[in-house]
């Protein structure tokens, strides 16, 4: 029998006429195969779904091939009926350092092997192999004490850091900017590539991972702010300090411009999950589609995440769900959805969809909330998660179905890679044996992905900002060549265009021209420090619109009177549900409710919480090269920036926004917690109000929620 006819003899196990041991002969034939190791697996695996279907010998057998290949992990709750050499292959698979029955299965075993020896590794294989598994076993052996692994969101930073403080109560984990190591333990740096950059005590790290490392790859950045030179400045920063690395990521044939160091380079199927996927080819904007997508919500009783392509489409599917599926309201889940209406509106679909107990995860929604939905879903408390990429790129969810509702990823219709990607989300380890996807539309076609180190491949196009960081010894002649060229401008300095390298510099000298043109309005509109004027506020606004280029056109600010007024709003009400009910007053006509919402809350989060306070930086130090030349003091905006990253609210209580506290709760204990010295000294604060949480003036969804960030903190 071949896989395919094995496979369906496996469905259909338990009916007429099907016989176990026929089957488990024909898997074990598959499996001995050598050039059949995937089909081998994914049969084990299946059959290990009916391990009830077959008697005590035949299970035994079954045993036997999880053995073979490689499945240790699935042995555990048998192994007091394995023989001996199956135990002690077991034993030998046993990871040392974390808690007990933790084992490793064939390929991380391989894997942590190297690292062991010393070896530079890069892994690709799928989500469900458990690569961060490795990780903890790594950091368990306690040889390493300086150690950095570099996230590409902070939602995984905050991940990560839940699960190490739950297996290493003694490390210092370090997440925050303001946070620093502590002598005489071991220091875990946990950070997003920004963070690795502006970090200056990582010279000495002996040990970093690079988590989704595809993301290195300029052809993969959809972001337009340039996140893949970040990611390979901070894999340099690192790596040429001659540091050991680990870099893993999904589905990559291969990797291109890391001539300049040694590693092993592991391109692996393996996986610890069967998938099965169903292709509906249905239209785009067919009424088949959505449809269709209403027939397996209301079919799938197993926890379920629907993808779509970004937040807009996130809407939509939640809004025809809300009205469509005939779905009853949750009782767990009816005080957070209060909660949400209150703190930021009622039309909100976020608020909406989680009272029947859907949901709702993409970039608009404010990171504890983030937080909060996965635990939900962790848990079986909700069953369903409409999500984007915020959640497919490394946050773990225990789902069995994926639906693929679009198949675009941004504005471009999504590759084979990608599709592979968010495959992979279906199915659990030790849960879930056979993950199923649902893909409406047509699937991408097969193809293999290259990963390409832009620092090793330096061409005319590579972007300025990514060679202005390099040292001369890694700058090739066309690159030093491009950089006297840049440098050659008479207006900025060199330093001035290195320290905004995020942003082109042909904006760069726009807004320079612009200062001197205004010259000498522009030296009292801009010789200010702290907090400045409204004259100040609105000629500043003019001059981060210049940098921004027309991106602020996404978020409907067309002008920047217009955002002189949202940062006024912002600073002078410290109101955001007045702030969200202006935006679903003043909506666009095509703009439901929660649309308008979505926009205002993605407009917080990547621009008024990193993008404008970057921006106000840049113009800082512009107008700090052109006045000191010109010998007039120059202003200094950093405290406005800093409160603008802050929602001018303490930096220390946004900061407990990625430990999973708002913002709307932190407030109402800031009397408890504050003053404090630095987030350390919070964090301990917030530790040793735990016994006292239940006699806080908070509703007992807040109270929930404190004891649950808390408890990992």
């Amino acid at each position: 029998m071949n896989y395919e006819t094995i496979k369906n003899k496996l469905a259909k196990l338990g009916g007429k006429g099907a016989s176990t041991t026929d089957v488990l002969l024909a898997i074990n034939t598959i499996v001995n195969r050598s050039n059949s190791e995937w089909e081998g697996r994914d049969l084990v695996i299946r059959a290990l779904d009916k391990l009830n279907l077959f008697d005590v010998v035949e299970q035994s057998l079954l045993l036997n091939m999880v053995r073979a290949v490689g499945l240790f992990p699935y042995i555990t709750p048998h192994l007091n009926n394995m023989a001996l050499s199956d135990r002690l292959a077991y034993e030998a698979h046993r990871v040392e350092g974390v808690e007990q029955g933790m084992v490793f299965h064939h390929l991380q075993a391989h894997v942590f092997s190297l690292i062991m020896q010393g070896r530079n590794v890069v892994l690709s294989a799928s989500t469900s192999v458990g690569k961060s598994l490795v990780i903890d076993a790594v950091l368990a052996q306690r040889r390493f004490k300086k150690v950095v692994v570099i996230v590409p969101t902070i939602a995984l930073i905050d991940e990560t850091r839940r699960r190490l403080v739950k297996r290493f109560k003694d490390f210092n984990l370090i997440t925050h900017p303001s946070q620093e190591a502590v002598p005489d333990r071991t220091n875990v740096y946990l950070l997003t590539q920004e963070r690795v950059i502006q970090r200056l005590d990582l010279a000495d790290v002996e040990f970093f991972v690079l988590d989704e490392f595809y993301k290195i790859d300029l052809a993969n950045d959809t972001d337009e702010s340039t996140r893949a030179v970040d990611l390979s400045l901070a894999f340099h920063k690192l790596a040429k300090t001659g540091a050991q690395f680990y870099m893993l990521g999904p589905h990559i044939q291969k990797i291109s411009g890391l001539d300049g160091y040694e590693y092993h380079f592991i391109p692996s199927d393996y996986s610890t999950v069967a998938v099965d996927i169903q292709n509906f080819n249905l239209g785009m904007r067919s009424e088949e589609r959505k449809e269709k997508l209403l027939e397996l919500v209301k079919t799938l009783d197993s926890p379920t995440l629907i993808y779509c392509q970004a937040p807009p489409s996130a809407n939509r599917v939640a809004e025809y769900l809300i009205k469509e599926a005939g779905l009853t309201s949750v009782p767990e889940t009816q005080e957070i959805a209060a909660w949400i209406s209150k703190h930021y509106h009622p039309e909100w679909n976020v608020a909406k969809a989680i009272s029947l107990g859907i949901g709702i995860h993409h970039g608009g929604v404010p990171r504890a909330l983030q937080q909060y939905i996965v635990k939900l879903f962790n848990e079986g408390i909700i069953k369903r998660i409409i999500c984007t990429s915020t959640m497919i790129e490394g946050v773990n969810t225990s789902a069995e179905n994926v639906i693929i509702y679009d198949r675009r990823l941004n504005t471009s219709t999504f590759d084979y890679f990608t599709y592979k990607n968010i495959s992979g989300r279906a199915g659990r380890m030790n849960k879930y044996f056979i993950g199923k996807v649902f893909m409406l539309e047509a699937s991408p076609p097969e193809e293999g992905l290259t990963v390409e180190y832009p620092i090793g491949h330096q061409d005319e196009s590579s972007p300025m900002g990514l060679l202005m960081q390099l040292e001369p010894e890694y700058l090739t002649d066309i690159s030093r060549g491009r950089l006297q060229d840049a440098y050659a401008n008479p207006l900025l300095s060199p330093t001035t265009l290195i320290e905004n390298r995020h942003i082109p510099i042909e904006r760069q000298v726009e807004v320079a021209e612009t200062i001197i043109r205004d010259l000498p309005n522009s030296r009292q509109l801009l010789g200010w420090k702290g907090i400045p004027e409204p004259n100040q506020v609105n000629y500043l606004c003019e001059l981060v619109y210049s940098l921004e280029g027309g991106n602020l056109m996404d978020y409907g600010i067309s002008s920047s009177s217009q955002l002189a007024w949202h940062i006024n709003e912002i600073r002078t009400q410290k109101n955001l549900p007045a702030y969200l009910r202006d935006a679903v007053d003043n909506r666009r006509q095509d703009h439901t409710p929660s649309e308008a919402i979505n926009l205002r809350l993605k407009f917080i989060r990547n621009m008024v919480c990193f993008r404008l306070p970057r921006d106000i930086m840049a113009v800082n130090k512009i107008q700090d090269d052109l006045l000191a030349q010109r010998g007039i003091e120059p202003g200094d905006f950093s405290f406005f920036a800093e409160q603008l990253e802050n929602m001018f609210l303490d930096p220390l209580l946004t900061a407990l926004d990625e430990y999973g506290i708002p913002t709307q709760i932190s407030t109402q204990i800031k009397n408890l917690i504050l003053p404090s010295e630095h987030l350390n000294d919070l964090l301990a604060k917030l530790r040793a109000l735990a016994p006292r949480i239940e006699r806080l003036q908070l509703t007992s969804f807040e109270k929930s929620l404190m004891r649950w960030a808390v408890s990992e903190i």
